[in-house]
């Protein structure tokens, strides 16, 4: 795991909405209030479920929206994270967001419960512990190689070429690539620009006033054109555009 957190808002008839951009996050949401609506593709809006997991996003694909009393609890899992406690091919979870259960199977009934009945924040982190500990106990030893090159690239902001993490790792290029994919859902290389564009919306989150030159030279962007083009690749807008909803948008393991 790489935390636990939870947000709670109490918003009346008030609605907060934002664009999800590109992330490289395995995410594991529980609602202990009013769930959230999202808007996939521009198609009409539903309510998610009590309690879904969301899979690494390659584009900005879904609009969310919420209102009334908010509270939800999260996991926030490492690279391959979700791969050590299913065994799924996490291909499968990329811009994909299905119920718990579709994953994990009954047993996600039971920690969405113990969730809810947990009288504060600490209790529910125990409560995800004892259903991780037990889930883990089930399964074999992970891939400690895709482990270690997936942290590292968070670690470094997605700034590690990828011939040194296949050099590390003791296997072949194509063996790399495939059991990364494999793990954590997409390539070491895509994993390492979604990484450091998240890294990009949390700098302009947290120092508004910085210069967008700033933050490209910063985070290891080649030129103005480079950072551009990520930008509408992951976001679908320039950094000029990001205002409005784009101000609400939600960066886990940040906010």
């Amino acid at each position: 795991m790489r935390l636990f957190e939870e947000r709670r808002l109490n918003l009346g008839s008030m609605v907060l909405s934002w664009p999800v951009p590109a992330r490289p996050h395995q995410i594991l949401d529980i609602h202990l209030g009013q769930p959230y609506s999202v808007r996939v593709n521009g198609n009409l809006s539903k309510i998610l479920p009590e309690a879904f997991l969301v899979g690494p996003q390659t584009s900005s694909r879904a609009h969310i929206s919420l209102s009334g009393q908010v509270h939800v609890f999260t996991i926030l899992f490492q690279p391959a994270g979700l791969n050590q406690l299913t065994g799924i091919d996490m291909r499968s979870l990329v811009n994909e967001a299905p119920v718990t259960a579709d994953v994990f199977g009954s047993s996600a009934v039971g920690l969405a419960d113990n969730v809810r009945a947990a009288k504060d924040f600490p209790g529910r982190v125990r409560a995800a512990e004892r259903w991780l500990d037990t889930k883990l106990s089930s399964r074999s030893r992970s891939d400690e190689v895709i482990s270690r090159a997936s942290s590292l690239l968070i670690a470094r902001g997605g700034q590690v070429r990828i011939d040194d993490l296949v050099r590390r790792s003791g296997l072949s290029a194509s063996q790399f690539q495939r059991r990364f994919a494999n793990q954590v859902g997409i390539t070491p290389k895509a994993y390492g620009r979604l990484i450091r564009f998240d890294k990009v919306l949390v700098a302009r989150r947290n120092a508004p006033e910085r210069s967008w030159t700033d933050i490209l030279h910063d985070l290891g962007y080649f030129d103005q054109a480079h950072f551009i083009r990520e930008f509408h690749t992951f976001a679908g807008i320039s950094p000029t555009g990001l205002r409005g909803d784009w101000e609400n948008v939600f960066l886990p393991g940040n906010d």
